[in-house]
């Protein structure tokens, strides 16, 4: 099996679990895996140990002379694919290129797959070139949201690209990608399948509970969940735990006193993945308002929704990109985002069926991460197309 190059621009970052999730994924199908970021953070990530993480920015003398030692047919390639992107200049995605392929080449890697499709593939692109190693790119919701000159280049450049919704799968097609296939991002099942799932752990709870888990920033809408929840009438209002800190966490404070919320809806800060999921069992649903902004940008890897449904709970969510792909009317409800009305009917749908019927849905939901959304099936595709690809 091929030894992996994963490259990602910044690492750890908390919210990317995706990326660890399926690096543990691809160990698991025989890959041996080494990171290379350009800004390497020191946040605790359980990581194992087998993976090396290289930072680009340090791991090399600066002194431009080593570029010098590549085959000049691969340099003059190179050059090319430098010269042909707009948004780096010519002499970083060089130097900084051939960095990364020095380090692929020392390392013994064989194939680089990068994630994000902005600056750190457009530097891996020209160490491609360079290394004579095969690429794959993964698109994330910051890439086909922003304005880039060079996207419909790299998609062509890339021996195959993943999309992680049908709407970016779309996008790709569209502009040309050499190859693009639909990949979710994965979850590990393994990790929900004890704590917080089984019918028997579930809480039996007077007064429906809800739990909302995720960063507080506009897209994730949570705004109008509390709009929807004001309402309710109190004698029937559910309660809304709220997992996450951001940028928002103000607003929504703010908001909670003035609709008279504060003794429905609790902020309870940031908590580890560990303590989400022994918490599972107290909550009856989760709820995941996404919208998207007017920019375009929206969550497009929906790993939280996912995660919910792994740990058996029945989820409420908004018709936003790739939502319709995860959520099926047997295991939850969408409806239409920026609409507090559609949000509060969901939640009084939820709130008014028999407790059984909730937890049938939280175990078809179960079933259906199973199914579709499993790291490791995710990882066996994506090796597949990995080992298939030759230069």
């Amino acid at each position: 099996m091929k030894h992996i190059a994963v490259v990602i621009p910044n690492f750890p970052v908390p919210s990317e679990t995706f990326v660890v999730t399926e690096i543990k994924a691809l160990l698991k199908a025989k890959h041996k895996i080494t990171i290379f970021c350009f800004n390497r953070a020191y946040h605790f990530i359980d990581l194992p140990n087998q993976v090396k993480v290289i930072e680009i920015n340090t791991a090399l003398p600066i002194d431009m002379s080593f570029i010098f030692f590549f085959n000049p047919f691969y340099l003059l390639q190179s050059f090319i694919c430098a010269y042909r992107q707009q948004e780096i200049s010519t002499k970083s995605l060089l130097f900084y290129g051939a960095k990364l392929a020095a380090l692929a080449k020392k390392h013994g890697c064989q194939h680089f797959h990068c994630h994000f499709l902005h600056s750190g593939l457009a530097y891996t692109l020209v160490a491609a070139k360079l290394a004579r190693l095969t690429v794959s790119g993964v698109g994330h919701e910051t890439d086909i949201n922003m304005e880039s000159k060079d996207l419909q280049y790299k998609l062509q450049m890339c021996d195959f690209c993943i999309s992680v919704c049908q709407d970016m799968n779309n996008t790709f097609n569209m502009l040309g990608a050499k190859k693009s296939y639909l990949l979710e991002c994965g979850v590990d099942t393994s990790h929900f399948s004890t704590n917080g799932f089984s019918e028997h752990s579930k809480t039996k709870n007077n007064r429906l509970r809800l739990l909302f888990v995720g960063r507080l920033i506009e897209k994730k809408g949570l705004n109008y969940a509390l709009d929807a929840l004001a309402k309710i009438d109190v004698e029937h209002r559910p309660y809304l735990d709220i997992v996450g800190k951001g940028p928002k966490y103000e607003q929504i404070a703010d908001q909670i006193e003035k609709l008279n919320l504060g003794e429905f809806v609790c902020l309870l800060g940031h908590h580890t993945p560990n303590w989400i999921v022994q918490a599972a069992g107290q909550y009856d649903a989760f709820i995941a308002p996404l919208n998207t902004l007017e920019n375009g940008e929206a969550n497009n890897s929906l790993l939280a929704l996912k995660e919910a449904m792994a740990m058996g709970l029945p989820v409420i969510t908004c018709d936003t990109k790739g939502c319709k792909d995860v959520v099926s009317c047997d295991v939850g409800y969408v409806v239409k985002p920026k609409d507090p009305e559609a949000l509060k009917e969901a939640i009084e749908s939820l709130n008014y069926i028999k407790p059984s019927i909730r937890k049938k849905m939280g175990l078809l939901a179960r079933q259906r991460v199973e199914l579709l959304f499993d790291s490791i099936s995710q990882a066996k595709k994506l090796s597949n197309l990995i080992e298939q690809i030759n230069k």
